[in-house]
Parts: structure tokens; C-alpha cells; sequence
């Protein structure tokens, strides 16, 4: 309104165009510049969000070596020892570390015939979310559960042991800190051959 006012008061038609084309070019330009800058962040989001895709689902890992146990497939670091990020399938990691990366994992053969699958840090982990997204690839549910317990020489982890036929898969969870002092959730999940 105020400028509008000024513009009125200016007797020189020149001076009254050059003053409309100046306000003009600024909300121009301002506004180009917000496009822009909304255009930057929707393109940074897109790259942050294109680098926290991953392929390798935890479930199918788990499948593959349950199913290279069960055959009596002698397991190989060469073939499964993995460091990196595991995810639901979807491609999102299964969590954010406390750093706010997408959370690794290792996969890590022990023996011929028995592997474990562990999260390096702490994060936003839901443990047992993870259990039974697991749970259900293999087709097995709560009356595949054997047994549930703390582990007698370290009583803050927890063990849910599962059969699935011939093979014994352990979910072992212990709670963690971080130097600062933020808990999250250790999880290991041990897959090996039934001994008889």
C-alpha cells in the first residue's frame, strides 16, 4: 500500500516504470530464489533418502543360511561373513544408529555350521519387531518357541530359542550404552545345526 502511494506521488512516468520494474524484479528474484532453495532440499532428501536404500534383507540372509545349514553346506566366510547395512525388505535399514546413520550389522561365520547375525551400535532398534519379521519369513510363530531365558552368566540377556526342524535358531538380546549414556539394544541371532 505504501509503495503503491510513493508510485502515485512520482510525477515522471520514466521514474514510475523504473520503480514498478525494480519491485517487480525483486519479488521476482525472491521468489525464484525460494523455488530454488525448496528445489535444493527436496533434491538433497531425495539423495539422503536414495543412499539409505539397501538390498540385503535380513530375513532373506537368515533364509539363505538356515537353508545352507539344513542341506549340510558347509558355511564359508568367503560366501556369508557380510559388514554392512540390513534392512525389511523394502529397502529401509531395520534401524538408525545414534548417530543417525542407517544402522549396520555383521553377518559372521563361527563354525561349518553355525553363523550369527549381530548389530555393531545401538540405535532405534525394535528388537522384537525384528524377531518376529524373521519369525514369519521362516513360517515359524510363538509355538516354534522352545524355550525363553536369561542367560545364566550374563542375566541382563535375554535368549528366545526356536527350532525349525533340524536347525536351532537363538535370538539373544542385551541391553548397551554409549559412552554418553544413551541405552539401546544389542541383538544377536545365532543360527547352527541341531547337535543330538
Amino acid at each position: 500500500m505504501y509503495y503503491m502511494k510513493y508510485i502515485s506521488n512520482l510525477k515522471n512516468k520514466g521514474e514510475k516504470l523504473a520503480l514498478v520494474a525494480c519491485a517487480s524484479g525483486a519479488v521476482f528474484v525472491s521468489a525464484s530464489c525460494s523455488q530454488k532453495a525448496a528445489n535444493d532440499a527436496c533434491d538433497t532428501s531425495a539423495r539422503e533418502e536414495s543412499l539409505f536404500h539397501a538390498d540385503n534383507d535380513i530375513a532373506m540372509t537368515v533364509r539363505s543360511i538356515v537353508d545352507a545349514v539344513r542341506v549340510g553346506e558347509t558355511l564359508s566366510p568367503a560366501d556369508y561373513d557380510f559388514v554392512g547395512v540390513l534392512t525389511d525388505g523394502q529397502g529401509t535399514p531395520l534401524y538408525t544408529d545414534t548417530d543417525g546413520a542407517p544402522g549396520e550389522w555383521m553377518v559372521k561365520v563361527e563354525a561349518a555350521d553355525v553363523a550369527c547375525i549381530t548389530n555393531r551400535r545401538i540405535g532405534d532398534l525394535m528388537d522384537e519387531d525384528l524377531r518376529n519379521y524373521v519369525l514369519a519369513s521362516l513360517r515359524l510363530n510363538s509355538a516354534d518357541l522352545v524355550s525363553a531365558y536369561r542367560n545364566p552368566v550374563s542375566e541382563d540377556e535375554e535368549i528366545y530359542h526356536y527350532e525349525n526342524g533340524d536347525i536351532d535358531i537363538d535370538f539373544s538380546t542385551r541391553p548397551a550404552f554409549t559412552q554418553s549414556g544413551l541405552e539401546g539394544t544389542l541383538l544377536k541371532i545365532r543360527i547352527s545345526k541341531q547337535r543330538q
